[in-house]
């Protein structure tokens, strides 16, 4: 079972990965409502999606996509009854899962990820909850952390998520198929909000435990180390990973300057792509990323 771990100097909490997963579907839930990609009128948006889908054949997943649409498009313009509606709903099944899991799109020559426009558009759309889903979701393996005065407030946004029911406690589930589910796994909240309540003197770094776990080398900075690095006293390998992280990944800091402003690469949502002035927002967006300081 994968795990989200909180680690500090002083302690580590661990989350479910069922709650990881989880919060995956929150963090994307406002681009799939942006999307709209419906059954009923979903063609259309489909059309609309793919367009900035290069048809790639060397790109297997653009090219079945494609495919797919020719196939929707030519059930629409038939004109035998009865009509299968079993291409279309079969290019919306497959587009919905292929902008989850990741799909290059191409905008005014300028090239976005998928799963970073949705993750944005939780950051525009969404509480804070809601963004901070976004952000353990997109960025726990790259070790997203919260410095030690801001522990409180990263609490207190997964307090009001808690009692909201947008995170979970837990949940119930059945040994059996069919059974009564009368099992409860614990997610994990708990000890994740007693480890950043404990103090405000400490970060806190997260990892994923199908990745590597904090501190690390790479993190430091110091792989060239090799296995010396484990010869490290454990104090050093803290201090030297945090430097690492405040030095050349800014962009992981949790706090409440960054939760929204901070954005999965180029600041690109849903809505710019589907806007009128698409090409121009985009462009936009490219500029301010190369104008930005180093």
């Amino acid at each position: 079972m994968s795990r989200v771990y909180f680690h500090s100097p002083s302690g580590d909490a661990e989350l479910r990965g069922s709650e990881y997963a989880w919060l995956g579907s929150v963090a994307v839930g406002p681009a799939e409502a942006a999307w709209d990609l419906d059954q009923r009128h979903g063609l259309d948006r489909a059309r609309d999606i793919l367009a900035l889908v290069p048809d790639a054949p060397d790109d297997p997943t653009s090219a079945a996509l494609h495919t797919y649409l020719r196939k929707a498009e030519e059930q629409e313009r038939a004109t035998m009854r009865p009509i299968s509606y079993e291409p279309q709903r079969h290019l919306i099944a497959w587009l919905r899962t292929c902008l989850r899991s990741g799909l290059r799109l191409v905008v005014a020559g300028v090239e976005l990820r998928s799963t970073n426009v949705a993750l944005n558009t939780a950051l525009v759309a969404g509480s804070d909850p809601v963004r901070l889903a976004a952000k353990i979701s997109g960025w726990c393996e790259a070790h997203c952390w919260v410095e030690g005065p801001e522990r409180a407030w990263l609490a207190d946004i997964i307090d009001t998520a808690l009692t909201a029911g947008l995170y979970r406690w837990g949940l119930w589930y059945s040994d059996m198929p069919a059974g009564p589910r009368d099992q409860w796994s614990d997610q994990g909240w708990e000890q994740v909000l007693d480890l950043l309540r404990a103090r405000d003197d400490e970060p806190v770094v997260m990892s994923y435990s199908a990745a590597v776990r904090f501190p690390n080398a790479a993190a430091a900075g110091q792989e060239s180390l090799g296995d010396r690095w484990y010869d490290l006293p454990k104090s050093e390998q803290w201090q030297a990973a945090m430097d690492g992280l405040r030095r050349g990944r800014p962009w992981a800091r949790l706090a409440p300057d960054t939760l929204s402003d901070v954005t999965f690469g180029l600041p690109v949502t849903v809505y710019d792509l589907l806007a009128p002035d698409r090409d121009d927002r985009v462009r936009a967006a490219a500029d301010q990323e190369e104008a930005a300081p180093l």
